[in-house]
């Protein structure tokens, strides 16, 4: 850090706010900035900063001078060598923070931007009146020169903040942040790097506050450096996503989304009530109709990121409480959010079977392709369930006609509808559902379109407004960007526990399930919140007195659009087969299981293609082996897993014969885990094989940002 010498004048003493003005090239562009800087209307005292970061231009630094002395006391003039914007601003921040011991806020103007008269006292009186948490102001951008309007308003979300950068350099930073080490990171010359300095502050607890009309003005150029930046902003990205990996983190996208915002809005129209959630195991809010379509329109007009839920889904509480009580309703709700992504609308009729045994829940379906008129394949009235993006629902506003349900083509989904059909066998004899969702969804839209009609919406749509923060907010704008999954499924941001997935074959279900009961129980024992993902083909089946063991039952509707494909002599590691994983179904399981601590593959082929982006995703991957009592059947299990072994960081043996298969392929012996004592002790197969124990894993901790 620099080191300076001031003799403090009265003035000095008294100053509240600096205003740090880089200067490099420009010169005539700086005298518009340090007019209007000058020009300030407030209740304190405030001083410039002007630092020449070595601008070859004799001119800029007669200029610099000259205000300087035209303006003493007011005007502070740093001239140093080039080192870039950032190190510019850190040598400005710096002697600011020497010079003026009574310093509380520091505000940023670039030498070609202009401030109105008020921005600097209503910047500082936001400051002033918010709490410790509030790090820096941040105001709207009125730009000039290409002429438009940037509404940042809307409540301040860090989940937004992280994949969109909607605080202006021209913003106000407190005292406080700066004191805590914030500062511009000085190798970051190609932009943004006021984007790297918010989060910064967002890393040490810190959030930001809008302030409106605040008077900032943005000279928005053909060509500059942020345009530049724009043309290929890839390398950008990828370094502040590497250099903030804690705040990257998959897990802690996962809880930061369930703290700021909701995904799920399932509209029951027999109680005429939506309920707004994340994941379902945090609970819901409960709101009307006309509040669901009131957030809906205020998104298409204003920005709020996350205020209105992304999906709605429509369907009968008996069927919702049914879901919930059976451990199914995340994952069905999750199988609904996938559909979407390829079709313009989901629907779902339920087929409940008799009691049994054993319960069950398996998917099957149809996807209809874009040449097919809505009417020749929906009928209304015959769904349990029905689902649409709730911006595929607002594109249809101010064109839907007086009645029914008919949707625009979109373009980047290949299909225009999906019809579902679950298979659920439950305990019990099973409840009356009733049907209707789609004239209820049809209702929906109705509602939608008739309060769209009244003047008080649609009428930015004149104005010259940036609507770039406007929209409903889509889980992929955040996961797509950094982890290139389209989205994740929400785990409980309220459980302690690490959460542990076991990834199982459905065709099998019944008989691993019962061999796993022990070893369920152990990771309870050692705090762990179990799930049960079925990934393959075939229903996934349980028995009733394992339903408690589990946190959710996920069975996936996987190649539901595209079949199955044959295998081949190719689909075999030393002649073992391996199931072929098509793309969709593998982009299915990843983003399933992206957000769990822990992925257990359990003698699963299918599961094993997937633990190598699961591990990217710094997910701790495990492989189980040892349910299967056949010798072939044991050697072809093993076989198939050590073609991935690579992927997994841990591999866990359940008896000594898969042990010495293990050692006899070539497993690394320090990926070897045992979990039964009882076998050790009978067996000496097990020498130098140690017992399993849960890492402390990567979840990333973001108690202050999950409060924002």
């Amino acid at each position: 850090m620099p080191q300076f010498s001031c003799n403090l004048t009265s003035l000095a003493r008294a100053v509240r706010v600096a205003i740090i003005v880089p200067a490099y090239r420009q010169p005539g562009l700086l005298i518009e900035a340090l007019d209007t800087a000058l020009a300030q209307q407030t209740e304190f005292a405030y001083a410039i900063v002007v630092v020449n970061d070595g601008c070859p231009f004799d001119e800029t630094d007669q200029v610099c001078r000259e205000f300087a002395s035209a303006n003493p006391n007011r005007i502070y003039y740093l001239h140093k060598r080039n080192g870039g914007l950032s190190a510019a601003r850190n040598t400005g921040i710096d002697f600011a923070l020497a010079a003026f011991p009574t310093l509380q806020g520091v505000y940023f103007l670039d030498a070609d931007n202009r401030i109105r008269p008020r921005l600097l006292q209503r910047l500082f009186s936001s400051l002033q009146d918010a709490g410790p948490e509030i790090g820096w102001a941040y105001p709207d951008v009125d730009k000039f020169g290409f002429s438009e309007f940037c509404d940042t308003s809307g409540r301040y979300s860090t989940l937004e903040h992280l994949f969109r950068n909607f605080c202006e350099a021209g913003s106000m930073a407190a005292r406080r942040m700066l004191d805590a080490g914030v500062r511009f990171d000085e190798t970051m010359r190609e932009g943004s790097e006021d984007w790297e300095f918010w989060l910064q502050g967002i890393e040490h607890g810190f959030r930001g506050t809008h302030v409106p009309a605040a008077g900032f003005r943005y000279r928005r150029r053909g060509e500059s450096t942020l345009v530049k930046s724009e043309r290929n902003y890839s390398p950008i990205l990828e370094y502040i996503h590497t250099r903030h990996p804690r705040l990257f983190d998959v897990r802690a996208l996962m809880r930061l989304e369930a703290a700021v915002s909701r995904r799920y809005a399932v509209y029951l129209p027999d109680r005429e009530i939506v309920r707004c959630m994340t994941d379902v195991d945090d609970g819901a809010e409960e709101i009307p109709v006309d509040a669901l379509v009131a957030h809906l329109l205020h998104s298409l007009a204003r920005p709020d990121y996350g205020r209105c839920p992304s999906h709605v889904i429509v369907m009968d509480s008996a069927l919702f409480d049914q879901l919930r009580e059976h451990s199914l309703l995340k994952a069905v709700l999750w199988s609904f959010e996938r559909m979407m992504l390829l079709c313009t609308l989901v629907t779902c009729s339920v087929a409940l079977e008799g009691a049994s045994s054993e319960r069950g829940a398996a998917w099957q379906g149809e996807v209809y392709p874009l040449d097919l008129k809505p009417a020749e394949t929906t009928v209304v009235g015959d769904a349990h369930v029905a689902a649409v993006h709730a911006q595929t629902l607002a594109n249809s506003l101010g064109t839907r006609a007086s009645g029914g349900l008919e949707f625009a083509h979109e373009p980047h989904k290949p299909y225009r509808e999906a019809r579902l059909v679950l298979r659920l066998r439950l305990c019990g004899e099973p409840p009356s559902l009733r049907r209707g969702a789609i004239d209820a969804l049809a209702y929906l839209c109705a509602v939608a379109a008739r309060t769209w009609a009244h003047d008080e919406y649609g009428s930015w749509s004149g104005a010259q407004i940036a609507h770039y923060r406007c929209g409903v907010a889509m889980p992929a704008d955040f996961y797509r960007s950094v982890h290139r999954v389209s989205s994740v499924l929400p785990l409980s941001s309220r459980v302690p526990a690490r959460q542990v997935a076991l990834a199982i074959d459905p065709r099998h279900s019944v008989v691993t399930l019962a061999a796993l009961v022990p070893f369920v129980v152990l990771l309870h024992g050692q705090g762990c919140s179990v799930h049960l993902a079925g990934l393959g083909s075939g229903p996934l089946s349980w028995s009733d007195d394992l339903h408690k063991l589990f946190a959710s039952i996920i069975p996936l509707p996987l190649s539901v659009t595209t079949p199955k494909p044959a295998m081949t002599n190719r689909d075999a590691y030393l002649g073992t087969p391996i199931p072929r994983i098509i793309d969709t179904d593998c982009d299915v399981a990843v983003d399933t299981l992206a957000g769990f601590d822990t992925v257990i593959s359990v003698e699963n082929n299918f599961a094993h293609g997937l633990m190598g982006r699961l591990g990217e995703l710094r997910v701790e991957t495990w492989a189980l082996l040892g349910i299967t009592q056949s010798a072939g059947q044991a050697t072809e299990v093993v076989n198939a897993c050590a073609a991935f072994e690579q992927a997994y960081q841990t591999i866990v043996v359940l008896n000594a014969k898969t042990l010495r298969l293990c050692r006899a392929l070539g497993f690394p012996p320090e990926k070897l885990r045992r979990w039964s004592e009882v076998e050790v002790s009978n067996d000496d197969d097990w020498g130098g094989c140690l017992p399993i124990s849960l890492p402390a894993g990567f979840a990333s901790d973001l108690r202050a940002s999950d409060r924002n």
